[in-house]
């Protein structure tokens, strides 16, 4: 949409400024000797002259409009003027205009002028004489050099007349595989033709005070295309001179290659690829022009371009092998190498950035073209003899003398633009957000109230940790280097299976406790001494009884019982002291301790009362039963004394032992860690993940600095019931009767303290770990009285 003199040009090493200069350059336009009247047909104006000429006659007041724009493009200009006719950009056209193809005495010639974007404009150069034959000519003005198969190419032509009156002429394309000469198909490769005639040829109509523009669009096949296109090719209908301009060839141009890009799998865990290219040989080839005594007189100069078509993906571009041309020679060749970086950051993907990518499909990588450009000119001057002949005088006087004259030129030649394309493909893959979790048990073995060994299973707090990947750089061979850790997107969980396991034991029942006392009774042994717990009734029809007594006389609780907890539980922390967890219910089994009786005592007021000092109701000639519970918790019996006496470490540290087991892991690549940790890191078979390493080279490891401990923690606690063997005595007027004497342990509640166990809800206690029966048959009174 900007008008062409507003270009920002590059200036170029040689703009020839006057007509004579460009005939020195281009001689072989005009034969070994310039004409003598050359100058006639220049009409006294500059070079600079003849391309506003052109562009005055071509573009002079036109607006872009459909016929100017490139596929449509741009459309918000279409009414502005592509040129202000007779202007120029500051300095003149000479400037900045390389000469493509010179002008002859009838055709018309362009140069070019290269911008700044990174493109070039062709800009056209009038005839050598004003005066020319009546033409229809064809030019190419869309014209790629190369695509890709599958994409799609359009080809355009700009068809002009110089006739004063609308001709009606014949006009061809011819489309072809250059690998097999077949034409290009419209059901194989979408082959369109548009513009003036949407044909593949025909007749077009066309007259002095227009331009049409026809365009033929294709699929790229697996193959190089040559497009030909012929217009009025006899030049019978209308009658032509000048035929060199209706008959265009791609090949002419080297237009248009099947660009194969390289293709370069960048794997998962690579960070960086650094890229050496071998790119294509460019050569440039001087002609010293056909003149007498022509030859070079200096060096060849210019340079081959290598630019970096896409920034954005080639970085750290540096161009090598490929000096400024200084050479005597007129064969310039230049074999370029190029080195570049290609970084996964420019996919968007940037783990160490903590900028991670998720593709729904991670096996199918993220595809880039890089592409080089290679152009570029030489020239080099030359110098040959124009001879001439001066003749003085008139008539027979008049001398003739043959001279001669050194001129000098320039010869200028173009390296063939080439642009070489390479693909990388970047695979990424950055783990699951949650690793499968394995089933690990949450229940109570032998749940049950007579069970004295119970096995406790739940699955331990889950603790959050941070992860990393090991990913590397690659030299240009491939090699990979500088392994660097790269941040996990997802923070991993460690869960493991806890357990424990409770067990009770009666170290010393009521039966051992009492064994004394009643072997002495049995034997009616009178030794006060053996009756240390209690008095048993020494009548010989009382024997029949395990335990008979006589109310009235002292009955001492006694009995010692053992449990032990273990637990075995992980922790992210080593614990300076007992778990919460293992004390937590350690207590809670402490607490559940029962011993409970329904006999009658007496206290030290003379009131009846129950073994938890509860006064009784009197009922007939005796009292009313009111079993009593004595625990941990409410151990004060008879005369508020307390019964109960739990041993543990405080008064025994053996009775506690803790064991602490690091599970070790390392942030090393290819280092080993627990099982444990694999468990729950994705990557590894333990925890069924082996296939994200073996597809997509990813595997976590546990980032340093963090811990996870196991431990396995042993009580044993002994509840002595009476361990001062404190007499209690019964009531003298407890009625006849059997009457007992249990321990047992209530259920626990293991919700107590939030622990990780609390799912278990409740562990069943033990229904009776130790009894007897008393039989109360008389009283000491009877004794008295006997």
């Amino acid at each position: 949409g900007t008008k062409i003199q507003n270009f920002q040009f590059i200036r170029t090493p040689w703009i020839p400024k006057k007509f004579e200069d460009m005939f020195d350059d281009f001689p072989t336009n005009f034969g070994s000797k310039p004409p003598e009247k050359l100058t006639e047909y220049l009409g006294g104006e500059t070079f600079e002259g003849k391309i506003i000429e052109a562009l005055n006659a071509e573009y002079g007041e036109e607006p872009y409009g459909a016929n100017l724009m490139y596929n449509n493009q741009n459309k918000q200009y279409a009414t502005k003027t592509v040129y202000d006719k007779g202007t120029a950009p500051k300095g003149g056209w000479i400037k900045y205009v390389h000469v493509i193809q010179p002008p002859t005495y009838l055709s018309q010639g362009f140069g070019r002028v290269y911008l700044k974007v990174g493109t070039y404009m062709d800009v056209p150069i009038a005839a050598f004489i004003n005066t020319k034959p009546d033409d229809i000519s064809a030019e190419f003005i869309d014209l790629p050099s190369g695509a890709m198969a599958g994409e799609e190419v359009q080809v355009s032509v700009w068809l002009r007349s110089t006739f004063p009156k609308r001709e009606t002429t014949q006009f061809s394309w011819n489309v072809t595989r250059k690998s097999d000469g077949l034409p290009l198909t419209a059901a194989e490769n979408q082959l369109k033709f548009s513009g003036g005639v949407a044909a593949e040829s025909g007749e077009i109509a066309i007259s002095k005070t227009e331009k049409r523009r026809l365009t033929v669009s294709f699929t790229m096949p697996e193959s190089d295309v040559r497009i030909q296109f012929k217009v009025n090719e006899e030049g019978k209908q209308p009658e032509e001179v000048i035929l060199d301009n209706n008959v265009l060839d791609s090949n002419i141009l080297g237009a248009v290659k099947l660009i194969v890009p390289r293709e370069l799998k960048l794997p998962y865990d690579m960070l960086t690829k650094k890229e050496k290219i071998y790119l294509p040989s460019s050569t440039a080839t001087l002609q010293l022009p056909d003149l007498p005594d022509a030859k070079w007189i200096g060096t060849a100069t210019g340079e081959l371009t290598v630019t970096n078509l896409t920034p954005e993906l080639l970085r750290d571009f540096e161009v090598h092998n490929n000096p400024q041309i200084n050479e005597a020679s007129s064969v310039i060749t230049r074999k370029p190498i190029v080195t570049y970086t290609i970084r996964r950051v420019d996919y968007g993907d940037n783990p160490l950035g903590k900028k991670w990518l998720n593709l729904d499909k991670p096996g199918v990588p993220l595809s880039k073209t890089g592409e080089v450009h290679t152009e570029g000119s030489v020239s080099r001057p030359y110098e040959y003899k124009r001879y001439y002949t001066v003749c003085t005088g008139e008539g027979e006087n008049r001398k003739c003398e043959e001279k001669s004259e050194t001129l000098t030129g320039t010869a200028t030649a173009k390296f063939l633009p080439n642009t070489v394309p390479n693909t990388y493909e970047m695979y990424v893959y950055n783990g699951m957000k949650d690793v499968p979790k394995r089933e690990y048990r949450d229940e109570i073995e032998d749940n049950q109230t007579d069970s004295v060994v119970k096995n406790l299973f739940w699955t331990n707090e889950p603790y959050p940790y941070n992860v990393i990947r090991w990913m590397h750089h690659q030299d240009a061979e491939g090699k990979k280097y500088d392994w660097t850790k790269a941040p996990g997107q997802y923070k991993r969980e460690f869960i493991q299976q806890a357990s424990g396991r409770v067990e009770w034991d009666v170290k010393s029942s009521m039966s051992d406790e009492y064994a004394q006392a009643r072997d002495a009774a049995a034997k009616s042994k009178n030794n006060k001494k053996l009756y240390d717990k209690a008095v048993f009734a020494t009548d010989k029809d009382l024997q029949e009884y395990d335990y008979p007594i006589k109310s009235g006389y002292y009955f001492n609780p006694a009995g010692s019982y053992t449990f032990t907890v273990t637990t075995e539980v992980f922790k992210k922390e080593k614990p300076e002291d007992m778990t919460g967890d293992h004390k937590d219910l350690l207590n809670s089994l402490i607490k559940s301790f029962r011993y409970e009786t329904d006999l009658m005592f007496i206290n030290n007021k003379k009131i009846p009362v129950n073994i938890n000092n509860e006064e009784l109701t009197r009922k007939g000639g005796g009292f009313e039963r009111k079993p009593g519970v004595l625990s941990v918790k409410d151990n004060k019996s008879v005369n508020a004394t307390p019964l109960i006496t739990v041993l543990d470490r405080s008064k025994d540290s053996s009775r506690y032992k803790k064991e602490v087991e690091e599970i070790k892991h390392t942030d090393k690549r290819g280092g080993d860690s627990d099982t444990f940790w694999k468990m729950v890191l994705e990557g590894y078979s333990e925890s069924y993940t082996l296939g994200k390493y073996t597809n997509y080279n990813y595997r976590e490891y546990v980032e340093a600095g963090q811990h996870m401990y196991k431990i396995t923690e042993t009580s044993t606690i002994t509840i002595v019931v009476n361990a001062g063997n404190v007499p209690l005595y019964t009531h003298a007027n407890m009625p006849n009767g059997k009457y007992y004497i249990k321990v047992w342990f209530d259920q626990v509640d293991m919700t107590v303290g939030g622990h990780a166990y609390k799912g278990l809800k409740t562990l069943q206690g033990i229904e009776n770990l130790d009894s007897i029966h008393i039989n109360v048959v008389g009283s000491m009174f009877d004794d008295l009285n006997n």
